[in-house]
């Protein structure tokens, strides 16, 4: 284990490097809210950044639209049915 090298802690301290602790499973209801309320508020944020005047008014402008698209993804993704292939394969047949 590493140890800890500000020198005005104790020098015999233990800093653990890792957790060993489970995981907490997030379950799909939260995780369609957390992308429910993401795009809610990137879509605020792109919204009000494309009124804006100052120097960093563009990178925020394009990282609130490319944060959009992420989780619109990841909320289309959240509401596809878990059987979409077989679905697909015997709507083919």
């Amino acid at each position: 284990m590493p140890r800890l090298k500000n020198k005005s802690y104790n020098n015999n301290i233990l800093i653990p490097t890792r957790i060993n602790r489970p995981t907490p499973k997030v379950s799909i209801q939260n995780q369609k809210a957390f992308a429910r309320y993401g795009m809610i508020g990137f879509l605020g944020t792109l919204f009000v950044s494309g009124f804006f005047k100052f120097k960093g008014a563009k990178t925020w402008h394009l990282y609130s639209g490319f944060s959009l698209l992420a989780l619109s993804w990841w909320h289309h993704r959240l509401n596809q049915p878990k059987n979409r292939l077989k679905r697909r394969k015997s709507s083919l047949s």
